[in-house]
């Protein structure tokens, strides 16, 4: 080999990576050059740093954020030679499970309303969140919020009439997403039991990486009532806690189609303090108006995925969702809270309110977030839902009442006495004085 004649060309590896959210990965751009330059080009320093050697250069990239997506430019020199090279990165989030909820209990013959969401998902191009009956298609359309970290989280909601819920069908929500030459599919679903009067059916969900990598994530079982499915994803092993064994609780952690992403984990959970209505899903979301329910403080429970007989460790952390005051009022002031109490810092979303969230004031403070109404009206009645956003996965939920006030009349009522008791005292002086008049006129005659 002639010295600085390259005997290949600038090489760039991997070429079109597709990176999971929070992941690291390397670029590696080599020139087979003894005397020549490799480079990366035009790089903002906050994405990663650089180690440049004799013939190659490789920039790193310790944790993958949505600015970490996008073409970067390799340019190497060899002797009169000049070289550039691209890799372009795509970057991707979607959370292991979906959460799956119900307005009402799912019985043979009663209308529901069903929910699927999904936290933390990017990009939003490229994403199908779809309810199906079987394998008919409900709906295909959902609502997006985007967060602070340019990821969003995705919601569909199908209401389903009565007459289309009936004994042993399935109702099933998918996730696709597809992200360059890779998809993505998330899986999870309720069927309809006459046992759900006295005990929810089993829900499971299932996660697909690739086509050629599929698994079923967890298996469990929730209770009657309105209900809150999610499935919690696979954790470390904590050697203070010895994990459950039982069958219905299998999970695999699935390999990545570049194996280089690894599987994101959420973290969700909950909180005392004040009047609270709702547990933690894989509970029964309560239904009862915030009058019906105790003052006291109401935990929900995290589940790790544990099926019938398996050892639950009890939660590490607890969310409660209450509103002050407890029943809300037309025209007067209205605050709901949802707030988590964790070992480590958390952060909660809502999931669900009766109006679009921009028509609250949001006030979010470490592991709590506020919603502030001036003045409650009917509209803002009706279902609030939040969650905990980390590894356990958990929501609670709130039926809120506006009620006209029942003392609006008071002032007027208040105003018409005080004005009564003072026609009383005038005419009560005047009268004083009129008697003393005569009496003194009488007397000099």
């Amino acid at each position: 080999m002639g010295k600085g004649r390259p005997t290949n060309k600038l090489l760039v590896v991997p070429k079109d990576p597709v990176v999971q959210y929070g992941d690291a990965v390397q670029l590696n751009c080599s020139l087979p050059c003894s005397d020549g330059t490799v480079q990366w080009k035009g790089l903002d320093t906050n994405l990663g740093s650089i180690d440049t050697f004799l013939t190659h250069s490789i920039l790193n990239i310790s944790s993958a954020k949505v600015a970490t997506a996008g073409t970067k430019i390799c340019q190497g020199t060899c002797g009169d030679h000049s070289y550039q090279q691209t890799a372009h990165v795509q970057v991707y989030s979607l959370p292991e499970v979906l959460q799956l909820s119900v307005d009402q209990v799912l019985a043979p013959g009663q209308p529901a309303t069903l929910h699927c969401s999904a936290l933390h998902v990017y990009p939003i191009i490229g994403l199908q969140l779809t309810w199906h009956r079987e394998d008919d298609l409900l709906k295909d359309d959902f609502e997006e919020t985007e967060t602070d970290e340019g990821l969003f989280d995705v919601v569909n909601t199908v209401r389903v009439p009565g007459e289309e819920v009936a004994e042993g069908v399935v109702f099933r929500c998918e996730l696709k997403l597809e992200v360059g030459r890779e998809t993505f599919t998330r899986v999870a679903s309720i069927p309809v039991s006459t046992r759900a009067v006295t005990k929810q059916p089993l829900a499971v969900a299932t996660s697909t990486e690739s086509s050629h990598t599929t698994r079923t994530t967890t298996v469990i079982r929730s209770i009657a009532g309105p209900t809150a499915i999610t499935v919690p994803p696979p954790e470390p092993r904590d050697p203070t806690h010895e994990p459950s064994t039982a069958p219905n609780a299998m999970s695999q952690k699935p390999e990545t189609p570049t194996g280089e992403a690894a599987a994101s984990k959420p973290t969700l959970t909950e909180h005392p303090q004040g009047p609270a209505v709702g547990t933690a899903s894989l509970h029964p979301d309560s239904t009862a108006a915030p009058s019906t329910v105790s003052p006291a403080a109401t935990q929900g429970t995290s589940v790790d995925g544990s099926s019938p007989g398996s050892h639950t460790t009890a939660p590490t952390c607890s969310l409660q969702i209450w509103s002050l005051p407890p029943n809300g009022t037309r025209g007067r002031a209205l605050r709901i809270e949802c707030r988590a109490r964790c070992a480590q810092n958390t952060s909660v979303r809502w999931l669900h309110t009766p109006v679009a969230l921009s028509q609250y004031r949001e006030e979010a403070v470490g592991s709590g977030s506020t919603l502030w109404l001036d003045r409650a009206e009917p509209h803002h009645q009706g279902h609030y839902q939040c969650i905990l956003l980390g590894r356990h996965a958990q929501a609670v939920s709130l039926q809120l009442v506006v009620s006209d006030d029942p003392s609006s009349s008071v002032p007027s009522i208040a105003m018409g006495t005080a004005f009564s008791l003072l026609g009383l005292i005038v005419t009560a002086v005047v009268s004083h004085r009129l008697r003393k008049q005569l009496k003194s006129h009488y007397d000099l005659s």
